[in-house]
């Protein structure tokens, strides 16, 4: 694992690292606390290569870190404590502190559990085939209190089950039976704990946000004031075509429906007319008023004829 070097200092390498660190807190916006525990030597050499683009990892004795932190000329600087962390190294960067903690998790990949680590969350073993032939592994399933079954010579898991829950210690039976399953429920990857930028300090609970979710709620949020303003006769440079967009249809709409039409309108309004015209055509029994027209015409030609004999 990974460990602070080197072990023995003069008085001299300490001021000389802590004027190092110094001048990094004062020179970067953002600047983190990680937590190095259980982070393998190797791995985090890969890290630190992936991460040199946007961020400089420095791991030091937390002591010094501490009289850095202390010597420093940047607002409110000490509130950025290194015992947040069991094994601390700061990390610098000039990307704000929520994009910092999503490429840090980008950059984690997933391990294979040894024994003796604390579960990250729930480990569950899904429901299925396991491919495994029947043996000491069906009563270890069982133990774990899984339902199982063998079918067509292999073991298959009935229903979906957590047999590790967060927090607890994974023991050499769980490993046993997650490297059987191909689970790897470990992560490995830096561990930012808390973040300082321009003298704010921010916990990985305040960072650790679903990008997705907040750009769609800020999406909604974005379309619920346009509608409020438009509907609302709030003018601005954003709502300004909107609303004379609607005033313009309704006005529009008034002329061709009222009788009042201009060059813009005509066509609308001897549509609109002719419609009506239809309309009203269709309601209308014209034969039967033909009708009624020529039995008028009889009775008033008989009430002459009677006139004339008389």
């Amino acid at each position: 694992m990974v460990q602070p070097v080197p072990k023995k200092l003069t008085r001299a390498d300490k001021e000389q690292i802590v004027e190092e660190l110094q001048n990094q807190i004062e020179e970067n916006p953002v600047i983190g606390i990680l937590d190095m525990q259980s982070l393998p030597a190797k791995q985090l050499q890969e890290i630190k290569k992936e991460m040199k683009d946007f961020a400089n990892v420095r791991m030091e004795r937390k002591n010094l870190m501490q009289i850095a932190l202390e010597n420093a000329e940047k607002q409110d600087i000490t509130t950025l404590d290194p015992n947040e962390a069991v094994q601390p190294a700061f990390i610098f960067s000039e990307k704000d502190p929520f994009q910092l903690y999503s490429l840090i998790q980008r950059n984690k990949t997933s391990a294979a559990a040894q024994g003796g680590e604390v579960a990250p969350n729930d480990i569950e073993i899904p429901d299925g085939d396991t491919g495994i032939g029947p043996g000491p592994m069906l009563g270890k399933l069982q133990g774990a209190g899984l339902q199982v079954q063998v079918d067509d010579g292999t073991i298959h898991v009935q229903n979906p089950g957590v047999i590790i829950e967060e927090g607890e210690t994974i023991d050499a039976d769980d490993v046993e039976i997650l490297n059987q399953m191909g689970i790897e429920p470990l992560e490995i990857g830096l561990d930012l704990k808390i973040a300082y930028s321009e003298g704010e300090i921010f916990t990985a609970g305040q960072l650790d946000i679903d990008t997705d979710e907040y750009r769609a709620d800020v999406e909604a949020a974005a379309s619920g004031a346009f509608n409020l303003a438009v509907n609302a006769g709030v003018v601005n440079a954003t709502t300004a075509p909107a609303i004379v967009g609607e005033a313009a249809r309704k006005a529009k709409n008034v002329s061709v429906s009222e009788g009042l039409p201009n060059k813009e309108t005509i066509e609308e309004s001897i549509g609109y007319a002719a419609s009506n015209a239809r309309g009203v055509d269709s309601q209308l029994d014209l034969e039967a008023v033909e009708e009624d027209d020529d039995s008028e015409e009889q009775e008033d030609s008989s009430e002459e004829s009677e006139e004339d004999e008389e």
